[in-house]
């Protein structure tokens, strides 16, 4: 099938998702292509064995105001089934339990209880509290940046403010570079405790992180924590659903094959596309269209004047040949990318344990040694919410489990692909069992694990790589990538651009990326 369009999305993840629901709100026509069978790549949902399990993220804040998704919310009048939570999350370590207070001065209390520090302690994470409040009014701000011309920087200036080049300044200095200027290096349980928080949100540890973007990811539970309700896929369905009243569409089963910028071939073409296009405006990328060829057997031939590519940017630089800069940039960024060992696991939970399980929904649990094959030194478990009728039901709950894996290439589907998966599952399901008095195996109904193969074969993700970009490559930050490739009639979002990682994030870079591309068009 050949359609014409005014904007193709490439990825139904929350960041494609925003940006097609930015250009459907002033009037284009959007189709949006998903390689799987169901939206939201890395924060979605699937039924296996009768049971509702995620794929990815379970975690999802960002609803303050002039946050990403409160702006999400208001912009499109979209309402999601939230179920907020009164406990963030507890960190189980070395026979602690800590509990992540979303109370700002509880937690710092409770920082001091575990860890000591003192005066210097309470400096550390009111200077995190701060940073990450400026980090997010600034990124909001600075809609032009990394900059591309002496335009992007004039744009800036407009919006600039003097606390911002202080902001700035924590760009270039690690989490371990503040720490030892506060005397809080030394010790032990408090570097760990730090380095596996920041691989959730950072996909580093203190040494490499960049303290700008790792205090907004030190500082996530501080914020409102919520649950969705028939799993986090429902933010999606719920954004395509708007999408479709605007006229637009959403295809699955669409995994791309190739993307060419082609030319039209006569002036009535030329027109055409200056009308789906255009908008009054003027420029020589309106004699030009992208043709997206997929996979699908019955339709597989798409065209529009302005793309949006919510891949990983390796898959994208492997899909076409009109992006040489991106190609070689994604080659200095090849290294130390993460993969994902996770696991489902349906259970049943006798009455009187329920109300421990359900006293918090999120977990970090620190290992007494790594994984085997690459795995991680920590293992994040979130449950199902008792009130979300798909996921907690006839006493079953739903845990999602999940852990990094270095060099994800290594993993293949080979003779010894069982054996290493069963290996991970057991010790993961004794680290359960010997954690929560209330987690028995005769207890349990199903469970499922996944591997860089699987997260491969189900996302199409390069190597299975999913986290993003490690924030260490970022020590510079003109170096990120920008949500404009070096073509103007094609965007970027998802989490290996700017601003990257974590739901609102992404989602704040798909409504950049519009907002760039429609003020270019009139500056």
């Amino acid at each position: 099938m050949e359609k014409e369009w005014d904007v193709i999305v490439l990825g139904s993840g929350l960041g494609g998702l925003s940006a097609a629901l930015a250009f459907a709100k002033k009037g284009k026509r959007v189709l949006v292509l998903e390689k799987s069978i169901s939206p939201g790549g890395c924060a979605s949902s699937f039924w296996k064995k009768g049971f509702l399990f995620e794929s990815g993220a379970t975690t999802l804040v960002g609803f303050e105001k002039g946050l990403p998704l409160d702006r999400l919310t208001k912009e499109f009048g979209l309402k999601f089934p939230l179920i907020p939570l009164e406990k963030p999350m507890f960190v189980h370590m070395n026979g602690s339990e800590i509990e992540r207070f979303k109370d700002r001065n509880l937690w710092i209390k409770e920082s001091l209880r575990v860890f000591g520090g003192g005066l210097r302690m309470k400096i550390f994470w009111k200077l995190c509290f701060f940073v990450a409040d400026q980090l997010w009014n600034l990124s909001a701000r600075y809609k032009w940046f990394p900059f591309r011309n002496i335009g992007d920087v004039w744009k800036t200036l407009l919006v600039f403010r003097p606390s911002d080049l202080l902001i700035f300044l924590f760009s270039f200095v690690s989490v371990r570079f503040v720490l030892v200027c506060l005397c809080l290096s030394q010790n032990k349980n408090w570097n760990q405790f730090l380095d596996e928080q920041l691989l959730i949100t950072n996909q580093t540890i203190s040494r490499n992180a960049p303290f700008l973007m790792a205090a907004a990811g030190l500082t996530y539970p501080n914020l409102q924590n919520y649950i969705v309700s028939g799993g986090m896929v429902e933010l999606s369905n719920t954004m395509i659903q708007r999408l479709k009243e605007w006229d637009g569409e959403f295809f699955t089963k669409q995994e791309v094959k190739k993307i060419t910028k082609k030319s039209y071939v006569n002036q009535n073409e030329s027109a055409n596309s200056q009308a789906i296009g255009g908008d009054g405006f003027h420029d020589s990328t309106q004699s030009f269209y992208w043709e997206v060829t997929t996979k699908n057997r019955d339709h597989s031939v798409f065209r529009a004047p302005i793309l949006v590519s919510n891949l990983p940017i390796w898959n994208l630089a492997e899909l076409t040949d009109n992006l040489p800069r991106l190609n070689e940039k994604t080659k200095r960024m090849e290294k130390g990318i993460w993969g994902a060992f996770t696991m489902g696991i349906a259970i049943k939970i006798n009455e009187k344990n329920e109300s421990s399980v359900s006293e918090c929904l999120h977990h970090q649990i620190h290992l007494e040694r790594a994984l085997p094959y690459g795995g991680g030194t920590s293992v994040f478990v979130s449950l199902s919410h008792p009130k979300d009728p798909s996921r907690s039901k006839d006493q079953i709950r739903i845990l999602s489990l999940s852990t990094h894996i270095h060099n994800p290439e290594l993993w293949v589907r080979n003779k010894d692909y069982p054996k290493k998966k069963q290996e991970i599952e057991s010790i993961l399901l004794s680290v359960l069992e010997k954690r929560f008095p209330w987690f028995l195996r005769e207890n349990l109904q199903f469970y499922h694990s996944a591997t860089p193969v699987t997260w491969q074969t189900w996302t199409g993700r390069k190597w299975g790589r999913v986290g993003g970009i490690p924030t260490s490559y970022f020590f510079n930050p003109f170096r990120m990538f920008s949500n404009r490739s070096e073509d103007p009639s094609l965007l970027l979002t998802g989490d290996t651009v700017y601003p990257g990682q974590g739901i609102p994030a992404v989602v704040l870079g798909g409504l950049n990326a519009v907002d760039q591309f429609y003020t270019r068009k009139r500056g």
